[in-house]
């Protein structure tokens, strides 16, 4: 069988278009939202019999959000913040049901009711594992957790946003579930982090996870946009454009034994985004309302005390202290600012027995610690359910978002981090005044930095059941996102002394980007029995994945006055590219799952895929995919007292990831040529180029311990790449420079994740909640196409037998300490296991000693731990810390400090420098190895105190029920890490494969209160 091959188009235009969405395309849009609502006003309720009640935990304390319904049938309702729900139902009063209610972290409960009865009572109980959970990523359709036999993460993202100072969506992530590791760059608002499921996966392709939202693939681009940190890196997300008050659960499939059915581009996990939906009962309004504060934490006791000589040649020294004190005595403004936080979320939602609804809106406003930083976002959502018959339902999502970035600069691009970390005791007297190059309000007002999104996501799914023993589900829709990212350094003549001729002259950037996923997706299920004891489910499907990117980069230079800004009105280096780009998959795949008794599971599938970047010569992939799970304690042999649940599973499955869109054609370059335009070769393509291959094995086990109080999730996985993507040389007689990709590489992969939760004490008005989360990933390059190593980006390589991405330099062992504070004879390790010490350079400057292994830069361990105690039945104390460890990171800041401006004391006074190694590593800034350095920490990640008011007191507001919040993020921070943050990095470029830490903004400390009502 072969898949048809979608087209490919690439376009160049040599001018910079002024393109804008067109209106049509955004008045539908919000024409689509807005006859949603109207629809939802005119909707009627049935005129039929109720049944209503309450769903509390063992506590007697009401559970919102819990889920009611009769198996089997549309009917469904849920609970308010006051635990209560009402259904509308075509029966007569009197006719018997059966009622289930579902919770995430709860045991399942389902009760025989009458028809009519409106004192109905759910008791929830606490389940450490809920093998009754429904689960929808990563399988053909809804399936309950006790049929998998890989681990699916669910993260409780509604009851979290309620108790955590919740900014964005990676914060929802963040030590929520093991095996998923942020890699928090910067703290300047409106930063992401780097996402890795279960570490690295690949040398030359990204390595972060798809996203789906209510089953469509939606733009994951991290890093992309205006370079505030220089180097090539950016700071910003796409992850983040979502409203986390929004979000009902995510859910986390983390490699390829798990995400087969997903085939090309999955084999980094895949993280599905599930939003609120409407559910059967009354019109019920959600206000929420944040107020708070960002600021630097302890810049005094952080920052350096810097030295230098002045001109007379008396070495002085600084702090930041002064320097604060100078500057504000000068300008009345702080260095570092705090920063004001405010949100505003309202949703509405209900329905009835055909219709329902849930309707959001929300404005969110970040402040950085600069006046140039700031984030402004606004969101609409609508979901819609319909529900024309007992057998079809129609689900309606669309949600709108507008955002606006203003980044304050940093890194290697400078900026008010840059010049107060390298404060220089040698321009007091000067303009500068004690800082390194420019003030802080001189580069707010030099460089001004934005990018701008708007963004639709929108889809449509059909679920059919005509029959019993069938179902099917169609599902059509579309991520588009329309970027603006702009950098402008304006005419200022008076700041020409600071920025030279940045200031003089100026320059613009300027890059959009258009990018929109089309989704659409089937799967068909034959349920029948085998006999009275097996259950086959057959499953056939597929979908088609089509990207479609438009970007237009312009770029000039040298302004004709000031306040002129536009692009073309540049006068020199006008720099202009356009292009388009097409990358589409179409898959098909087949599943059949095997249950014996509803207890015993064996699945097997396949998934046939093409891709439009495969080479001309390479046809379909295959990725196969087998696992089974065991409900052990459901067996009538199994007698283990303090063991209520035990589950046994595993799995093998392969997934991939395509090659670059184009990587594999010939490809030409427009060139100027003697008589007007001509073309030279670019790529020499490849028309065997593949996917990369991912494939792991999967072995754990889930228990429920002491009545399901406790609970443990273990996870056992080993893997790796074949078949991996690198860059060989070219042949000169070929005619083409550079490089040609090729599926040449390899490495393997293997860790553990471990989840323990329980409820170790409970009464009626106090209960005591405990979460810890551990894992390890830890990987090795074992293949690069016969080389030794491979250049990564800046001190970091590929080396085989050691982990991907590693810090490489050569080691500085010692050096001689002269009479006259001078430094001479700096020695290195010689790399054998003698370890003698020898010249580090030869005397004309090249290498003597050895490159050698430094450290991993990504983290083999990571954990957290989270706390939740209530008490006095109303109050809710929230604590979450998280680590990572076993890894290393460059300090930057030492590097520029010590290795180029000489501006610490060592360089000045080398006598207090007891180590002579690093005093021979800092006279050349080649050197490295003094300052690649630990950076395991423990952190104080969040803390917060909630309060829900009685409800007597919450209608004095006309509210059914009202919480107060009050939230700390970043608290605190437990390191050896001798640099400013363990955290903080760049976000991608050339410094950004591993983890370097320079000029950064970092972590802030948050403050937030959150005020929660619902009438």
């Amino acid at each position: 069988m072969t898949l048809p091959r979608c087209a490919l188009r690439t376009q160049s235009d040599a001018r910079v278009l002024a393109r804008q969405p067109s209106t049509p395309r955004w008045l539908s849009r919000l024409g689509m939202i807005a006859a949603l609502s109207a629809t939802i006003s005119g909707a009627a309720y049935a005129q039929s019999s109720t049944v209503a009640g309450i769903v509390t935990d063992a506590s007697s304390v009401p559970i919102a959000a819990a889920q009611v319904s009769i198996p089997g049938t549309r009917y469904a309702a849920a609970t308010d913040n006051s635990g209560h729900f009402r259904m509308t139902l075509p029966d007569p009063n009197g006719t018997a049901i059966t009622l289930m209610a579902r919770r995430i972290g709860y045991a399942s409960a389902s009760q025989q009711v009458h028809v009519g009865d409106e004192n109905i009572a759910f008791h929830l109980t606490t389940a450490a594992v809920s093998l009754n959970e429904v689960v929808v990523t990563g399988t053909p359709g809804s399936t309950e957790r006790r049929a998998l036999g890989v681990d699916v993460a669910q993260i409780d993202a509604s009851s979290l946003v309620q108790k955590a100072p919740i900014a964005d969506v990676q914060s929802l992530l963040n030590g929520r579930a093991p095996g998923v590791t942020l890699l928090a760059n910067s703290g300047v608002v409106g930063a992401g982090s780097t996402v890795r499921i279960r570490g690295v996966s690949s040398f030359s392709l990204t390595n972060q996870p798809l996203i789906y939202v209510d089953g469509v693939r939606v733009d994951n681009t991290q890093s992309y946009g205006v370079s505030n940190q220089a180097f090539g890196a950016a700071t910003t997300t796409r992850w983040n454009d979502f409203n986390p008050d929004d979000i009902e659960s995510i859910e986390i499939v983390k490699g390829p034994a798990a995400t087969t059915l997903y085939g090309t581009e999955a084999a980094n996990g895949v993280i599905q985004i599930i939003t609120k939906k409407g559910a059967i009962g009354k019109a019920t309004w959600d206000f929420n309302t944040r107020q708070g504060a960002n600021w630097f934490s302890n810049p005094q006791g952080r920052l350096w005390t810097n030295f230098d000589v002045n001109s007379a040649g008396d070495t002085l020294h600084e702090n930041y202290t002064q320097l604060e004190q100078a500057y504000r005595d000068s300008t009345g403004q702080p260095i570092f600012s705090t920063g004001s936080r405010q949100g505003y979320d309202l949703s509405l939602g209900g329905g009835s027995n055909t219709l329902r609804y849930h309707i959001s809106g929300g404005y969110d406003r970040n402040e950085g610690i600069e006046s140039t930083n700031n984030d402004n976002s606004y969101s609409a959502r609508a979901n819609l359910g319909i529900y024309p018959s007992d057998n079809l339902d129609i689900a309606v999502a669309a949600g709108y978002n507008v955002n606006k970035t203003n980044l304050a600069v940093e890194s290697g691009y400078g900026g008010t981090t840059w010049t107060t970390y390298y404060m220089d005791p040698a321009t007091l007297g000067t303009p500068s005044m004690g800082f390194n190059s420019g003030l802080p309000a001189g580069y707010h007002e030099q460089y001004q930095l934005f990018q701008g999104i708007n963004r639709f996501t929108g889809s449509v799914a059909v679920n059919h059941h005509p029959v019993s023993w069938f179902n099917q589900r169609l599902v059509l829709g579309v991520d588009d996102g329309y970027e603006n990212s702009q950098e402008l350094s304006a005419i200022h003549p008076e700041l020409s002394y600071f920025f030279g001729t940045d200031a003089d002259s100026g320059y613009k950037n300027v890059l959009t980007r258009d990018t929109r996923i089309f989704t659409s997706s089937y799967v068909g299920n034959l349920v029948l029995p085998v006999s009275s004891n097996i259950r086959s489910t057959t499953s056939l499907g597929g979908d088609i994945i089509k990207r479609d990117g438009k970007y237009v980069n312009g770029s000039g230079s040298d302004f004709p006055a000031p306040g002129v800004t536009s692009l073309s009105s540049t006068t020199a280096h006008q720099v202009t590219q356009q292009g388009d780009t097409l990358d589409n998959t179409v898959g098909v795949f087949a599943q059949e799952e095997i249950a014996w008794r509803d207890r015993v599971f064996i699945t097997g599938g396949v998934r046939l895929d093409n891709n439009s970047a495969f080479g001309s010569k390479f046809h379909n992939v295959y990725y196969p995919k087998v696992s089974g799970a065991w409900v052990l304690s459901e067996e009538p042999f199994f007698h283990l007292p303090s063991v209520t649940t035990l589950k046994l599973r595993a799995a093998y499955g392969e997934s991939g990831q395509a090659p670059l869109p184009y990587s594999a054609n010939p490809t030409f370059c427009a060139v100027p040529g003697p008589f007007g335009a001509a073309v030279t070769p670019c790529n020499i393509g490849n028309p065997n180029l593949g996917p990369e291959r991912g494939y792991e094995t999967e072995l754990g086990f889930d228990a429920g311990l002491f009545h399901d109080r406790a609970g443990v999730e273990f996870t056992y996985y080993f893997g790796g790449t074949k078949d991996a993507i690198l860059q060989e040389q070219v042949m000169p007689s070929s005619g083409y420079p550079n490089f040609q990709y090729v599926n040449a590489g390899a490495l393997t992969k293997h860790g553990f994740e471990l989840s323990l939760h329980g409820t170790p004490y409970q009464t009626k008005n106090t209960d005591w909640t405990l979460g810890l989360n551990l894992s390890t990933a830890d990987n090795t390059v074992t293949n690069l196409n016969g080389l030794a190593y491979i250049q990564a980006s800046t001190n970091i390589r590929h080396v085989v037998g050691d982990p991907v991405g590693s810090w490489f330099g050569q080691k500085v062992v010692g050096s001689t300490l002269n009479s006259d504070g001078s430094i001479s004879d700096v020695t290195c390790d010689d790399g054998t296991s003698a370890h003698h010490a020898i010249a580090c350079k030869n005397p004309d400057g090249s290498l003597n000693a050895p490159i050698q292994f430094l450290g991993s830069t990504l983290p083999t361990f990571e954990g957290s731990a989270t706390s939740t105690l209530r008490f006095f039945k109303n109050f809710q104390l929230f604590v979450m810390v998280d680590s990572k460890r076993g890894y290393k990171k460059l300090d930057g800041n030492a590097r520029v400090r010590c290795h180029i401006f000489d501006l610490c004391e060592s360089d000045w006074y080398p006598s207090t420098e007891p180590n002579l190694a690093t005093l021979g590593a800092q006279t050349s800034s080649s050197y490295i190895s003094d300052i690649v350095n630990d950076a395991s920490f423990v952190k104080l990640r969040e803390v917060s105190v909630s309060y829900t008011l009685p409800e007597r007191w919450a209608s004095s507001f006309r509210a059914s029920g009202a919480t107060i919040s009050i939230a700390g993020r970043n608290l605190h921070t437990w390191t050896k890490y001798p640099g400013l943050d363990p955290e903080g990095s760049f976000q991608g470029g050339s410094r950004g494969f591993g983890q370097w830490e320079q000029d950064i903004t970092p972590q802030l400390m948050q403050f937030v209160t959150t005020v929660h009502l619902t009438f």
